[in-house]
């Protein structure tokens, strides 16, 4: 089943409001969202002991499986990201 990308708003809203700076969607959602079984999310700014709270809100926004990145844990795969995915917010 494809992805839904309707409710993206909602979670930069919930990230932001979290603390994100950026907001990057990447992978298969962002490059063929018809053919997309999940939905890649890069984040920035987000502090590393608020990243559960991160992912526990997109989780109930968006009912779907997601993978969810953050630059101040995984910055040399951000940095990948940064280069190739879609800039949401920032």
């Amino acid at each position: 089943m494809p992805v839904e990308l309707d409710k993206l708003p909602q979670v930069v809203d919930a990230l932001v409001r979290i603390g994100a700076r950026k907001v990057i969607l990447f992978g298969s959602a962002a490059e063929a969202p018809d053919r997309a079984h999940d939905i890649d999310l890069a984040v920035e700014g987000i502090p590393p002991e608020r990243i559960l709270d991160a992912d526990v809100a997109v989780m109930d926004i968006l009912a779907q499986p997601f993978d969810l990145v953050a630059r101040e844990l995984n910055p040399g795969f951000y940095a990948v990201v940064e280069r190739y995915g879609r800039v949401l917010y920032g």
